[in-house]
């Protein structure tokens, strides 16, 4: 592998985009996806590619199941929880793993709600991840969401061939 290709191989890793890695590694912006989908054909770059998304899988140290137990924990969240028997929000910092990963931004407001009465008001805004994108993703991990096709009806498939190669 020359320098170029390094280089190529070394840029695919970043976004797994071909004709952009072939273009910043120098090749013409003209033809850089067909120099892309040559230079993955190619068994030396196509082993680099796979040997450096391997140390990136490593070095992020992620299993599937961890990677399951965080798809999965936000569903096993209940919002009710965010908040105390009162009825305030909890701190950020009181909240379980599960009611803290259902959490998808914050944001804390210091303003004056009723002009002239001198107190200071906290308004706590509260963003909740899709849920339904968590459920997806776990629906299609079980198989849940595949498409079936169902056919119904009667063809004699012998029968359409014969005509079929008969007008030939």
């Amino acid at each position: 592998m020359n320098d170029k290709h390094r280089r190529f191989a070394a840029e695919y890793v970043i976004d797994r985009n071909a004709t952009q890695a072939a273009i910043r590694a120098g090749y013409s912006p003209k033809t850089a996806r067909q120099q892309g989908e040559q230079l993955l054909s190619k068994p030396d770059i196509a082993a680099f590619v796979s040997e450096k998304q391997q140390k990136a899988i490593d070095a992020c140290d992620l299993s599937a199941a961890e990677t399951m137990w965080t798809i999965a924990r936000p569903l096993r969240g209940d919002v009710r929880k965010l908040f105390t028997s009162e009825g305030t929000l909890k701190p950020i910092t009181d909240l379980s793993d599960e009611e803290a990963s259902m959490i998808g931004g914050f944001e804390v407001i210091k303003k004056n709600a009723e002009a002239g009465d001198g107190h200071m008001d906290i308004v706590h805004k509260v963003k909740l991840i899709d849920r339904a994108r968590y459920v997806e993703m776990a629906a299609k991990h079980f198989a849940l969401l595949t498409e079936k096709i169902e056919l119904s009806g009667k063809v004699d498939v012998i029968e359409v061939l014969r005509r079929r190669f008969k007008r030939k």
